[in-house]
């Protein structure tokens, strides 16, 4: 693993005290709050601290919602033939339970197709289009994708079936598709909506939510129709926090209530959480991330995502419980899946690739399980600290699919776009990519990805970094603390977990191994007279570290956190990194 560069925030001293001094807050908690807060006023800081569904924008707001409400409210009431058409992952899927969900709520029930990643890909596929005019649909909506479908919306028009596109992936710098009833994105070129970070899932609840307000005719939706909305915002929770969505703005409004919200809500996602074995106080943004989304993830990878779209809109207990364990089945396989992958691949990429020089990774085999390789190339993006690509070919044919993950400040979807005559289809974001490239032109691409990635990181300067809140003495940190800085959930992309870092500190005793396979160890560190148990997960070359430095002082970058094993719970510090102090 690559030794990452420390960065600390600057705090500036007069701001940080104002705010501790109108909020009652720490000043550690306000200097945090003035760095993440943008832009910085009394009103966004008091939305940050305290949440607000009032701070949700109005859906009117949104680039082509009057529109898309007209088409789906003449569906609604002429009883027309309506489908959802969603993508495969967990923020497709939970994007279109939300529609089936909302429009349910009112007696308008939707049919739903999820393509299949296997033999379809991502996006609206020609054999949905023809099913779709020989079934005479009269209106099809797209959640989490169709931004990019010029050609589908097209055939699909001029047969008669007319497309409201709900989307938040970059259209890039092609036109919106014209032969659309409306386009909702906020990351449209022309957008003006507010806040541009909202996932497809969040998108479709701003399009459920305007259609909830014209059929009332007013922003009051009454009593009903309001606890429906609310219903669905631990869709929108588990789909925002799967997507890796900013926990910014709105989407940190909606993902802190769709989480209070979570055991009061539909019977699947209340089956998939005993599954999952996460009672109310384990609700967190991580434990979202790391245990229910790979369940709802994994009916898609390893064979049709529409399992998980049936657990999402199921509403008998006893089936739904059903459902989940499958689910956790299905997880299991694909965990044993992408393990046996990722040894492979990492291996790969040691043989072709100059690890120390190269500037990215791109590998390729045939036979990889192609619903794990967005997975497998995440993994090789922590290991190695560089943008991963991952492709795999059917055993034999020309064509073969790719994932991409990218490092914090590198631009994939640019990366690709300017490597797109190797490619026969790209599309994603930042920080995630998928791809489809011929056989002979792997060669091609891997050079000019490399290349893009490399010319990236030069001309950004782009570097392994460990960002740092600030740093603090041992003795500042306390119960007190913790419990405050609890305020800061949930913790996400854009809203990290806050870390800090000790100068000076030296390790007491001897460090203990921890884990079923020792893969873990602990120690007690102390500076002026207080001292704590420092635990390290998954990463036994600080160990060897810590060997080397004998009884040297040490700079140690942490987040403290009360271990809930102990009775009562027990401050400890969860260290991410371990360097011999600069003055020792």
């Amino acid at each position: 693993m690559a030794s990452a560069q420390w960065l600390v925030r600057p705090h500036p001293g007069p701001i940080t005290r104002d705010l501790s001094g109108k909020f009652k807050i720490s000043e550690i908690l306000a200097a945090i709050i003035a760095q993440r807060v943008s832009p910085l006023s009394d009103e966004n800081v008091a939305s940050f601290i305290k949440p607000s569904l009032n701070s949700l924008a109005s859906p009117w707001l949104m680039d082509g919602m009057d529109g898309a409400v007209d088409r789906l409210v003449l569906a609604v009431q002429q009883r027309q033939k309506t489908v959802v058409y969603g993508d495969y992952d967990t923020d497709g899927v939970t994007a279109c339970a939300l529609m089936i969900r909302a429009c349910r709520a009112i007696g308008y029930h939707l049919d739903y197709r999820l393509p299949s990643r296997f033999e379809e890909g991502y996006g609206i596929s020609p054999d949905f289009v023809k099913k779709a005019i020989a079934e005479k649909v009269d209106l099809v909506v797209t959640v989490d994708c169709g931004t990019s479908e010029h050609e589908n919306i097209r055939i699909l028009a001029e047969n008669g079936v007319d497309v409201i596109i709900t989307d938040h992936h970059e259209p890039g710098d092609r036109e919106l598709p014209p032969a659309a009833c409306a386009v909702l994105n906020p990351k449209r070129t022309d957008s003006s909506y507010p806040f541009r970070e909202l996932t497809g899932v969040g998108v479709a609840f701003k399009l459920a939510w305007a259609l909830y307000e014209r059929l009332a005719g007013s922003p009051k939706v009454g009593e009903q129709r309001r606890d429906a909305l609310l219903s669905l915002l631990p869709l929108v929770a588990i789909g925002t926090i799967a997507d890796v969505a900013p926990l910014i703005g709105e989407n940190r409004s909606a993902v802190s209530w769709g989480l209070k919200m979570m055991h009061t809500a539909s019977p699947g996602i209340s089956a998939l959480l005993d599954v999952c074995r996460l009672g109310a106080g384990d609700l967190t943004s991580r434990s979202i991330a790391f245990s229910l989304s790979p369940r709802l993830n994994a009916a898609g990878r390893m064979g049709a995502a529409d399992l998980s779209l049936e657990l999402l809109i199921e509403d008998d207990p006893r089936v739904a419980r059903e459902l989940a364990e499958c689910l956790d089945r299905q997880n299991v396989e694909r965990q044993a899946l992408c393990q046996t992958i990722l040894e492979e691949a990492a291996r790969t990429a040691e043989d072709t690739h100059d690890l120390e020089r190269d500037a990215a990774i791109l590998v390729a085999k045939d036979g990889w399980h192609e619903g794990v390789i967005g997975i497998v190339a995440g993994r090789l993006t922590e290991i190695y600290n560089k943008p991963a690509a991952v492709v795999s070919f059917p055993d034999g044919q020309a064509k073969g699919r790719g994932s991409a993950r990218a490092v914090h400040g590198l631009n994939l979807y640019q990366a690709m776009a300017n490597s797109r005559r190797h490619l026969l289809s790209f599309g994603g974001h930042e920080l995630a990519a998928g791809f489809t490239v011929r056989r002979d032109e792997l060669s091609g691409l891997r050079e000019s990805f490399l290349r893009e990635c490399g010319l990236q990181i030069e001309q950004k300067r782009i570097s392994p970094t460990l960002m740092i809140d600030m740093e603090l003495r041992l003795s500042d940190v306390n119960n007190s603390l913790v419990a405050e800085l609890e305020i800061l959930r949930p913790f996400g992309q854009g809203n990290p977990e806050p870390r800090f870092i000790a100068r000076g500190a030296r390790a007491v005793g001897s460090p203990q191994l921890m884990g079923v396979q020792k893969q873990h160890f602990n120690f007690n560190v102390a500076q002026d007279g207080v001292a704590y148990r420092a635990v390290v997960f998954n990463n036994l070359e600080l160990l060897e570290l810590l060997d080397s430095a004998g009884r040297q002082p040490l700079d140690i970058a942490f987040s403290p956190s009360l271990n809930a094993f102990y009775s009562p719970p027990r401050l400890e510090l969860r260290i991410e990194d371990i360097r011999v102090a600069r003055d020792a």
